[in-house]
Formats: C-alpha cells, sequence, structure tokens
C-alpha cells in the first residue's frame, strides 16, 4: 500500500526551478484499443485517468476536494492510506494548492506563503507522481488477473465484444458500484445538512453502517444524540462554520471507514457486464469521444 508522503512546499519550488516549463493540459491521447480482452482493466484505467486528471486541474471548493476524495477511493480500489485523504483536507496550506478559485485559494492561507497558481499545480503533480499513480497502480495489480478475459474466436463471422463505454461499475464489478453509491448517498446528504435527530439516527446512521460494512464507529449515533453542539452543526445551519464542520467530519470519521469497505470489496466482489454481451460488425473505437 501507498505511504502517505509529507510536501515540504518550499521543497517543491526548489526541485521545480524558475525555468520550469508553464503549466498546461496534457495533449496526448491514451492508446485506443478496440475489443479489449480484459475490459474490466480497462474500465478501471480510464477511471483513474480521469482521476488523476481532474486532481491536476485543481477544484473549486473545499466540498469537491472531499467528493473527490471518495471517488478517488474507488478508483483505487482503497489503495491509497485512509489518512492520506484526511491530510489533504485538513491541512489549510496543501488545501490552498488544490483550489482554482481565487477568493477560496486566499481564504485558508496567508498571501505571502500562497503559491501561484503555476506552483500550485507543479506541486498537485508531485504529489500524483508520488501518491496518487502508484495507488492506481496496486488497485489494478490486485485484480489484474481475476479480470475475466473476452475473446472473439467463438464465431468469426458475428464476433462478440464488450463495450467498455456501458460498464458503469468499477473494475465491471457491480458490488463495488452499489457500495460506492451508498456511501456516495451517505457522503452527499451528510454536507447538506438535514432537518432533524430522526433523519441522522433512523435513517442516515443505519444506511452509512451498510456502507461501510460495520466499519464506522460503533458510537456515533449515541453521540449525535448527547452531544448537543455536533448535532446542532448537522441541523438547521447552512452557514460557512457548519459547512467546514460537517465536511472536516466527514473526512475523519466517514472516509476512513468507506476507504477500509472499498479495499475489502474490492477483492471479494465478481465481475459482470453492464448491458449483456453485443455483437456489431462495425469498427469500434474505444474510449469514444
Amino acid at each position: 500500500m501507498t505511504e502517505t508522503i509529507a510536501f515540504d512546499f518550499a521543497e517543491v519550488e526548489d526541485d521545480v526551478g524558475d525555468d520550469a516549463p508553464a503549466s498546461r493540459e496534457s495533449t496526448l491521447e491514451p492508446l485506443r484499443v478496440e475489443n479489449p480482452t480484459r475490459p474490466a482493466l480497462e474500465t478501471l484505467a480510464r477511471d483513474q485517468r480521469e482521476l488523476i486528471s481532474s486532481w491536476l486541474s485543481g477544484f473549486s471548493s473545499r466540498r469537491d476536494v472531499l467528493l473527490w476524495s471518495h471517488e478517488a477511493t474507488v478508483a483505487t480500489l482503497g489503495q491509497l492510506p485512509p489518512e492520506w485523504h484526511v491530510d489533504r483536507l485538513m491541512s489549510l496550506s496543501e488545501l490552498s494548492s488544490l483550489l482554482v478559485v481565487e477568493e477560496e485559494r486566499r481564504r485558508w492561507i496567508d498571501e505571502d506563503v500562497l503559491l501561484s497558481y503555476e506552483r500550485a499545480r507543479e506541486w498537485r503533480l508531485a504529489v500524483a507522481s508520488r501518491d496518487l499513480v502508484p495507488a492506481c497502480q496496486d488497485a489494478l495489480r490486485r485484480v489484474r488477473w481475476s479480470a475475466v478475459e473476452y475473446a472473439d474466436d467463438d464465431d468469426a463471422d458475428d464476433p462478440t465484444y464488450i463495450d467498455v463505454d456501458d460498464q458503469e461499475a468499477p473494475a465491471m464489478r457491480p458490488g463495488l458500484e452499489e457500495t460506492a453509491n451508498r456511501q456516495r448517498w451517505v457522503v452527499t446528504h451528510g454536507l447538506d445538512g438535514f432537518g432533524g435527530l430522526e433523519d441522522i439516527v433512523e435513517t442516515w446512521i443505519p444506511v452509512a453502517i451498510h456502507a461501510s460494512y460495520g466499519e464506522l464507529d460503533e458510537d456515533l449515533a449515541a453521540a449525535f444524540w448527547s452531544e448537543r453542539p455536533l448535532r446542532q452543526l448537522f441541523i438547521h445551519r447552512d452557514d460557512r462554520a457548519a459547512r467546514f464542520f460537517r465536511e472536516s467530519f466527514l473526512a475523519t470519521e466517514f472516509l476512513p471507514a468507506f476507504n477500509t469497505a472499498i479495499e475489502q470489496v474490492a477483492d471479494r466482489a465478481g465481475e459482470a457486464i453492464s448491458g449483456g454481451e453485443t455483437t456489431d460488425h462495425s469498427a469500434v473505437t474505444y474510449p469514444s469521444t
């Protein structure tokens, strides 16, 4: 599993140097493969490329970073350490380098230590190189030989192929998709807050327990009942302080449990085809544009 790396912002600037090239998006197109023999790996690799690209592009808000962190948990099959996401979200200096909206960037850090947009992107590139890409590689290794191989040699006149663009489940594992959707529901509703304690105790926490396969802190429901300040920040409040607290609470209390659940499900979920097998004699372009 990838180790969490502590980054020194000054060190990143020294490594880059004054003659670093201007930040830009990659213009290199990925290899296009027709009828991949292991479409589950193609599906996973596609999701991982999108994950890396969105990280490098930066985010509009801390909420977006949190939502991305959950997507990263899924796309890496839980191979980033649980504390990795917490560190990114709770470090104000790192957060300022993840955001691309000027007002948001300046909210988290003093002007004299705020990285320029170019330096911030270089920092994101360093983190992707040292942490994110290796975690994606570890994830692919976990499923590489369990991925089902599909060949077109059964009927040369009517070849069968799997349309990767129709595969919605991560690594073509419906169990992972179901778990990820349930976790996403929990995170989104937690960020938005609730109308009453009944919503939390009767619905939200039980769904979260299911979404984490029981990895969630067992005292969480009791905490909402007994700690009035905690529940007040989740109920009938939408001010900046409440939103910041909910983001932090989800990052520290929920993301690690969800990460563990995704890692375990990835090892146990079976592969299945979304939309069924398709026969077609026309050329297939992957990925589609």
